[in-house]
């Protein structure tokens, strides 16, 4: 009997090691070999074989299975066919929870832990039978694979449970509501206003409602999205973080009950049961995204990371670079649109600890980009390293790509509505009209006259919607006569040692796979000029893909084959001059792509008429101003509204030192050049009006 035990329990360490992660058999094994003694001595089950590797058949062990999780058969059979790895029913995912916090306490009991909450290296009692149910039903049928096999690295099955999600909440403004959250088992939202979320019967309802309630018109997305996660997505048996800032963690509890609405309490009435299991305070080498609840399933990296430093497991930054770029790697799609398998994986890993140790040289967490590319240079060029050069050059392009796509999260400076509004001279239901059609389609285009601050508004039109100062989350190019799509997207350029030609990636892909890799927040694209370039040459493919609703379809880019999508959380801002006759419009199949919206001249604004007001000798440019109303009514009778002059002239740190002389300049060498270019054939007409300009200076008017 023992031998046919311990055959089994060899299988099993085999079977699984290959199958679901590289350390899984042998850290599976000795638990599953006493898991009946073990359930029985904390309480959590009884009548069940000591050793579970005695239950010999899949059906047998089937339904032991079906009597302590009550799982489904539909479900069962999602599972062993790597379909989905379907979420516990409600009264097993509660008490599941129990078996790593009793095995702690009773290590600790017997000396062996040095904290009763340390849960390090304690696998999941959930997971432990379902790796064996999985085991079995592929040992009866050798002529089965498993499907999750060759993406065991993806999948992460034996590191995170992928039965749950795993949240990141913050408890109030810093964190002044974590003692209560503490004392009472919950965690809660605010949006007190909306009353009971049970009343909602949609996510848009819920928008509608918190929309209304807030008086700077930028349309709730990410309120709304907490609220309906924290309502309809956190399910019981889920793991959450408490978070103190951006770097810093407060306790990891489980969700045990469902949304509750309490009526009673006078702040953060929305509100979930938790079982708090490790409390303390624990800083973090990578950083929080500046949001109420987050969810972290997309980061599975830092959701060991998190686990590891709660149960002071040592951080080898190195090992958790090469392991991030491990989980990136495997998440990559292959021109035919099929992920690299884990032997590909393992094999582009292999082959840059190689190329560190024979050239001497670093690469994982190295983040200079050239010195990557010089290093992929003389790896290729050197004739006694007689490793496959292919895949060394490819590899180190993948870490390349890898480096230029990771997103950053710094703690940055909040940017409000209000700062806008008192930055920005335009009015408020404009900013809110921006705000929607940026949002609802995704690529906008601000054109205008010459100094209407198109670019001065696109990039805080960005800060406002990111509700900060990131500069990280925006990038800009400008658009000009020679762009072109190798420019933009990919192509082949020059070497820097001029010795040949290199496929480089162009800025739109690299910022676009940044963006893809942090789906929680929000980028912005900035093209300065756009009407300068051939859109339909700049763009190619990519025509279809920035459609709002054709956002994360993928397609092959034409030069590397790579496939590649847009992702819906970038966003495109385009500034158009009206006022350059040698500029031809815009290919109409790309104009329905974007949502026009004309920036004219702020002299209304009241915002602008305080600037001036302020200024050391305001009058100048007043009568400066009321004369060049006068002038942009005729430009728009004679030439239109693409042609008026813009306010943009008038603002700037200059005109606080010096207020008389810095109008002087801009109105002798900036504008009146620019109406001899509109009048070009009427230079009387243009004359006037410089002498009138002048009158307003130097005291003729």
């Amino acid at each position: 009997m023992n031998d046919l035990i311990n055959t089994q329990k060899e299988k099993y360490k085999a079977w699984v090691t290959e199958n679901l992660g590289e350390k899984t058999g042998m850290w599976y094994t000795p638990y599953l070999e006493k898991l009946g003694h073990l359930l029985e001595k904390y309480g959590l089950a009884s009548g069940y074989k000591e050793n579970f590797f005695e239950y010999q058949s899949y059906s047998e062990f089937k339904n032991i299975y079906q009597e302590m999780t009550e799982q489904r058969d539909e479900d069962i059979e999602r599972l062993v066919a790597g379909k989905s790895t379907p979420r516990y029913p409600e009264k097993f995912g509660k008490t599941r929870i129990q078996f790593r916090k009793k095995y702690a306490e009773d290590q600790y009991n017997r000396g062996v832990r040095s904290k009763p909450d340390n849960l390090g290296g304690i696998p999941d009692w959930g997971v432990l039978m379902r790796s064996y149910l999985i085991f079995l039903y592929y040992d009866e049928d050798p002529t089965l694979t498993y499907p999750k096999k060759e993406k065991k690295i993806a999948n992460q099955e034996d590191e995170i449970d992928n039965s749950i999600n795993y949240w990141v909440i913050s408890p109030g403004e810093n964190s002044r509501l974590w003692d209560q959250f503490h004392a009472e088992n919950v965690i809660a939202l605010g949006w007190d206003y909306l009353g009971d979320l049970i009343n909602y019967d949609s996510k848009e309802a819920v928008e509608r409602t918190i929309a209304e309630q807030r008086a700077d018109g930028v349309r709730p997305v990410n309120d709304t999205k907490a609220v309906w996660d924290f309502y309809r997505e956190i399910q019981t048996g889920d793991v959450v973080y408490v978070k103190e800032g951006m770097k810093r963690i407060l306790a990891r509890g489980v969700v045990t009950g469902e949304y509750y609405y309490e009526d009673k309490a006078t702040e953060y009435k929305h509100r979930r049961k938790v079982e708090w299991v490790q409390v303390g305070k624990w800083e973090l080498h990578q950083s929080f995204a500046q949001k109420t609840l987050t969810c972290l399933n997309a980061y599975p990296n830092f959701i060991q990371e998190i686990d590891q430093v709660m149960n002071e497991d040592f951080i080898d930054p190195k090992i958790a670079e090469v392991n991030e770029f491990r989980n990136w790697l495997s998440n990559q799609v292959t021109d035919t649109g099929a992920g690299l398998n884990d032997k590909t994986v393992t094999q582009k890993v292999s082959a840059l600890k190689d190329i560190e140790q024979y050239f001497d040289a670093s690469i994982f967490g190295e983040t200079d980009i050239e010195q990557l590319k010089r290093l992929k240079d003389a790896v290729v060029s050197d004739q006694a390293y007689k490793k496959y050069k292919g895949v060394s050059g490819s590899s180190i392009d993948y870490y390349i790509r890898f480096i230029e796509s990771k997103p950053t999260v710094l703690e940055n400076e909040s940017y409000t509505v209000d700062e806008f509004l008192s930055d920005v001279f335009i009015e408020e239901k404009e900013l809110r009209r921006l705000i929607s059609l940026l949002e609802n389609k995704k690529n906008l285009i601000l054109k205008g006259a010459p100094g209407v601050g198109k670019t001065y508004i696109a990039k805080r039109l960005a800060n406002v919607m990111m509700e900060e100062k990131d500069e990280t989350r925006i990038h800009m190019v400008q658009f000009h006569q020679s762009y072109s799509y190798e420019d933009f997207i990919e192509g082949f350029r020059p070497k820097a040692e001029g010795e040949g030609f290199e496929l480089k990636q162009g800025p739109f892909v690299k910022f676009a796979r940044k963006a893809a890799r942090d789906p929680e927040r929000d980028y912005f694209f900035i093209i300065d000029e756009i009407n300068r370039g051939n859109m339909s040459k700049i763009f190619g493919e990519l025509m279809m893909l920035i459609e709002a609703d054709k956002r994360g379809e993928q397609i092959n880019l034409l030069y590397s084959n790579d496939m590649f999508s847009v992702p819906s959380n970038l966003y495109i801002i385009g500034m158009m001059n009206t006022a350059d006759r040698s500029l031809a419009l815009l290919d109409y199949a790309l104009r329905r792509r974007f949502s026009f919206f004309e920036i004219k001249p702020a002299f209304y604004n009241q915002t602008f008429n305080l600037y001036v007001n302020g200024l050391n000798n305001p009058e100048v440019l007043n009568r400066i101003i009321a004369e060049i109303k006068s002038l942009n009514n005729q430009i728009v009778e004679e030439l239109g509204t693409g042609f008026v002059i813009g306010h943009s002239y008038f603002v700037g740190d200059a005109y606080k030192v010096n207020t008389a002389t810095r109008v002087e300049e801009v109105i002798e060498y900036e504008i009146i050049p620019q109406l001899f270019e509109y009048w070009f054939d009427d230079e009387q007409k243009a004359n006037d009006w410089a002498e009138r300009l002048r009158g307003c200076y130097d005291g003729t008017k």
